[in-house]
């Protein structure tokens, strides 16, 4: 009969830990949602509150062109051909100086008795070239100089005089430089930096505005050069000559101050938030920062980096999908990148894969540490009591 209420008893004991276990298993603290809810979002249905969310399992073709979208972001690319800076243009400034051989008489010079005379210099008042192009000569008119060289515009008026001075010679020198322009930007000190014949680099437009007001590992600097738009961390172009390229007419460079950081949660060493250069992260370096995975409590096949993305950025097979939905090519999509580091390749990856700035690295609880959660929860209240007994009765 014992036996008997024993057995039934053990059966009892059986259903009621399997309901608790069902029941309170929801209840159960924890670090955040598991690897299957946030391979979910990608199904959920939008609102105003919930957005849509794409997400991209981490593969080796995914990885290589992330990887060469951060190696693009290259001063290198924009080429090293010189412009042609010695040339003039409108709103330029120029001194021209002509001088008669004798006996000068087209500018003010006079003859002596013997019907000789001295070389006359005629140094006319410095002039702007005009919104046409032009620059006026006395006895001459207007002549066409926008686009031409000093030594080309001293030929040309050289030539015209020709025919009414006697051996004229004529030197032309660019006094005020207003069109071949660099605009440096720095919060707190802007200028325009005029360029010249030696070739004036990046680095001498850091250097116009005094530098970074911030750490080095903490900027970075923006060239914009037509419709491209370039960044590099001043830590690279110091250490890279082939990044402090030669300015062009009309560059905008820009320096931007702002410490990178990015967000460890979940079943990690530690929740933090972890500050990186401007120079970059990789995904294996960020793990290793936040203290790796928790043997424990971690899914290894569930970690997850949330961001931001521009739909420009996104692959090809899903551009067509969000277009078709009505966003536009600078709209920003939230990504959730997936990796299964059970897969050994994933170790490959997470060495290419870039991290960026305010990113999340999730990474998910095992099914197993809640199993253990929950007999922990239930089972220490009865181990504390058993251990209690033991001391009275000792």
């Amino acid at each position: 009969m014992n036996k008997y209420f024993l057995r039934i008893g053990s059966y009892g004991v059986q259903g009621v830990m399997t309901a608790l276990l069902l029941s309170a298993c929801a209840g159960l603290p924890t670090s955040g949602p598991s690897g299957k809810k946030v391979v979910a979002l990608s199904e959920q249905q939008a609102t105003a509150a919930v957005p849509e969310v794409e997400v991209i399992d981490l593969d080796e073709s995914l990885v290589r062109k992330l990887y060469q979208q951060k190696n693009n972001q290259s001063f290198a690319q924009l080429g090293e051909g010189r412009a042609s800076v010695g040339a003039v243009n409108i709103g330029d400034v120029l001194d021209i100086t002509i001088w008669e051989a004798p006996p000068a008489v087209l500018f003010g010079g006079s003859l002596t008795s013997s019907g000789s005379g001295s070389a006359q210099l005629t140094k006319l008042p410095e002039q702007m070239v005009s919104e046409r192009g032009t620059v006026s000569i006395p006895f001459v008119g207007d002549i066409a100089v926008s686009g031409k060289t000093p030594g080309q515009i001293q030929e040309i008026i050289k030539g015209r005089l020709k025919r009414m001075a006697n051996q004229p010679q004529v030197m032309v020198r660019m006094v005020q430089n207003n069109a071949a322009n660099v605009s440096v930007v720095r919060a707190g000190n802007s200028v325009r930096m005029p360029l010249t014949a030696a070739g004036e680099r990046v680095l001498d437009a850091v250097a116009a505005v005094g530098g970074s007001t911030a750490n080095v590992q903490d900027t970075t600097v923006q060239l914009t050069r037509g419709n491209e738009v370039k960044q590099v961390a001043l830590e690279d172009l110091v250490a890279n000559p082939r990044q402090n390229i030669v300015l062009r007419k009309n560059d905008v460079v820009t320096i931007i101050t702002n410490p990178y950081s990015f967000t460890s949660m979940g079943a990690v060493g530690r929740s933090q938030q972890v500050g990186f250069s401007v120079r970059g992260l990789s995904l294996a370096e960020a793990v290793g920062r936040m203290g790796g995975l928790q043997d424990r409590r971690s899914d290894a096949r569930g970690v997850f980096v949330f961001r931001y993305e521009p739909l420009a950025d996104l692959p090809e097979q899903d551009k067509g999908a969000w277009l078709a939905k009505g966003y536009t090519y600078d709209a920003e999509i939230p990504v959730v990148y997936r990796v299964n580091l059970a897969d050994a390749n994933s170790l490959f990856w997470l060495q290419r894969f870039p991290v960026k700035d305010k990113d999340v690295v999730y990474v998910s609880n095992a099914p197993l540490a809640e199993v253990q959660k929950f007999l922990q929860f239930v089972f220490s209240p009865v181990v504390s009591g058993v251990n209690s007994v033991d001391n009275i009765a000792n």
